[in-house]
């Protein structure tokens, strides 16, 4: 039995709750080349959640790979990918791509407490800014985050399935699937997830938008909450550290956080030294980056970085 395989198995044990579905990168490759692959990538989701039973709190696609928020049991997400694989396969040979690799995975965690799930939606909603920095997360297509605290009939015009009719729906889909006929589906020509994420118990808010306080809440849980993004990273085996903006967002929640002080002029030598090495050990700016933005050589945070490294090297 090969690795994928005892993963496989491991997951179809694991009963009905709330688990982070994470799609392995294909790095350079890309998973959808055009707008057109994108769309077919959003009805994938809905039809793979639909066929699946399975219930969708929040997803996001990026070019090389994709997050979702699932509640579910371990099968029903690997038939779930089962579904988007073949799928999304289909189209990048159709559109004269390579095939993806036969080991073409994907990481699933358990969220076991509610923060948890709040930090892996949190997590989710951030690539969608990634991927586009010029823009809010509420303005990235391929992703549910535009429905967090937006009223969809104020951003999308929409038929629903049942006006296109059966037909249309075949040729929209690629699929004789048959979906309910309340789904909505906008002009360009994909489902809306506000069809078929998972509603809370009044019915009217999606159940990711309830897991803030408001959007404010969601805002700062995306943009400067950092040591849980690095968390998730973590636990998904991705690397991650603040770049651009985002060094200067962080290290003004360090100074204020750990050291109780809005400016960095208002730290000691020794402290501004302790500090260069959280930077560099503990969230991965390179010497350059840390020097610059601390006021120190580059000699000296490099002195720094390797006497905390040999001071904590652990033995074989």
């Amino acid at each position: 039995m090969t690795k994928l395989e005892k993963q496989r198995r491991e997951y179809q044990s694991w009963g009905r709750w709330y688990y982070h579905l994470a799609l392995d990168s294909l790095g350079d490759r890309n998973l959808f080349n055009d707008r057109d692959e994108y769309v077919n990538g959003m009805n994938v989701v809905a039809i793979g959640q639909f066929i699946n039973k399975i219930g969708v709190i929040q997803f996001d696609w990026m070019r090389n790979h994709g997050h979702f928020i699932l509640l579910a049991t371990g099968q029903e997400c690997c038939r779930f990918f089962d579904y988007i694989r073949f799928r999304l396969n289909a189209r990048l040979i159709k559109d004269g791509f390579p095939p993806l690799p036969d080991k073409w995975f994907f990481k699933l965690l358990r969220l076991g407490s509610l923060n948890e799930l709040v930090n892996a939606v949190s997590y989710s909603a951030r690539n969608s800014y990634d991927a586009r920095r010029d823009i809010l997360p509420g303005g990235y297509l391929w992703s549910s985050n535009y429905l967090m605290f937006s009223d969809v009939k104020e951003v999308f015009e929409y038929k629903a399935a049942g006006e296109i009719g059966t037909c249309g729906m075949i040729r929209l889909l690629g699929s004789k699937v048959r979906l309910p006929e309340d789904y909505k589906v906008c002009k360009l020509g994909f489902i809306l997830p506000e069809s078929y994420l998972l509603m809370t118990d009044d019915g009217v808010m999606t159940k990711a938008s309830s897991l803030y306080k408001d959007s404010k809440d969601y805002t700062y849980r995306i943009f400067r909450d950092f040591d849980t993004y690095k968390r998730t990273a973590s636990d998904l085996g991705e690397a991650w550290s603040p770049s651009g903006s985002d060094v200067d967002s962080f290290i003004e929640n360090i100074l204020n956080v750990n050291y109780g002080v809005r400016d960095l002029r208002d730290l000691d030598a020794g402290k501004k030294c302790d500090l260069a090495v959280t930077l560099g050990n503990g969230y991965g700016l390179t010497v350059e980056e840390i020097a610059s933005k601390l006021h120190l050589s580059s000699s000296l945070v490099s002195k720094l970085l390797y006497s905390y490294s040999k001071k904590n090297k652990k033995p074989f």
